[in-house]
């Protein structure tokens, strides 16, 4: 079973986490920013080495690593759902802007420095949304609601992980160039999507509906019934949410929760009533990054196994 370690505790453990694993210098620079910085979601890259931060309009983009933080300087960025490559030395997203009250996206590729490495679309009056990546060089991305499937280096298509997306309210699952397989279809739109790196787990929001949890391809599940923001652990086994309250105008609360696949049991991991705790991502299986709605600022909960 997993138990949130208290707060006065949790700085003593981190020191420890820094001597163990290789990303003691992204969890340092999490730590010097989380009261300095202000912010409202985070994207952390597949190696747990490098972290991308996001205002709440989403037209900023820190990303914070090892050596420090860098200030993304590139016009009309729209850093909604950004994803990260494979190799985390990629970020694909998006690019938005509005002229003569229309809006326009366009698509491109960053290093984890912060400059363009490549530009997928260039800006266009047809929907985008960054879907994820299949190899270190091949992206998805839906356009006006059609997958599109492109190697940015015009080699062929890589397919070394499963590629779960969603359209309005069905969910497919791809695993090469051939027809996807759909896997569910819901009442109405999905959204915040989260999956396992081998598919075995996934979960989602369903607007207006439950959260939804499918397992193995075939097993579904609603245990987390209003959770929001679902993100499932680097082991694959654990999904963390948040349930938030509002007054019909802004938020009021927010917690944290967490959902163990071994035993079907959700417990609460962050409850501040002092925070309204949101968007939380793993740092690893056993370590959790928030943020605090009320003052934008990083926090971290760190799980113990008893």
């Amino acid at each position: 079973m997993l138990i949130r370690v208290s707060k006065r505790k949790l700085f003593t453990t981190i020191i420890l986490f820094n001597t163990l694993f290789s990303r003691d210098g992204l969890i340092s620079q999490l730590d010097e920013i989380g009261e300095q910085g202000s912010y409202f979601s985070m994207n952390i890259s597949p190696d747990k080495a490098t972290i991308a931060l996001t205002n709440s309009n989403y037209t900023s983009l820190d990303i914070i690593g090892i050596k420090g933080s860098i200030d993304v300087d590139i016009p009309d960025i729209n850093s909604f759902h950004c994803k990260w490559s494979p190799d985390s030395e990629k970020l694909l997203l998006m690019r938005s802007n509005y002229e003569q009250k229309r809006r326009k996206n366009g698509l491109i590729v960053i290093n984890n420095m912060g400059s363009i490495d490549h530009t997928v679309i260039e800006l266009t009056n047809k929907k985008i949304y960054p879907v994820g990546w299949t190899g270190d060089n091949t992206v998805h991305y839906l356009l006006d609601e059609e997958l599109i499937t492109r190697n940015i280096k015009g080699s062929k298509n890589e397919w070394d992980m499963p590629l779960i997306y969603s359209i309005k309210n069905r969910l497919y699952k791809k695993t090469n160039d051939s027809d996807a397989i759909l896997l569910y279809e819901a009442n109405d739109m999905i959204l915040d999507l989260s999956y396992s790196s081998n598919a075995e787990l996934i979960v989602f929001e369903v607007y207006g509906d439950k959260t939804i949890i499918i397992q193995n391809s075939e097993t579904i599940i609603d245990d987390i019934q209003d959770g929001n923001a679902p993100k499932i652990s680097p082991d694959g086994k654990m999904i963390i949410f948040m349930v938030l309250e509002d007054d019909g105008y802004q938020i009021t609360s927010g917690d944290i929760y967490l959902w163990d696949s071994r035993t079907g049991k959700t417990d609460v991991i962050a409850d501040d009533p002092e925070q309204i705790e949101m968007n939380p991502i793993w740092i690893s299986d056993h370590l959790i990054y928030y943020i605090d709605l009320r003052d934008g600022s990083v926090n971290k909960i760190l799980l113990e196994e008893h």
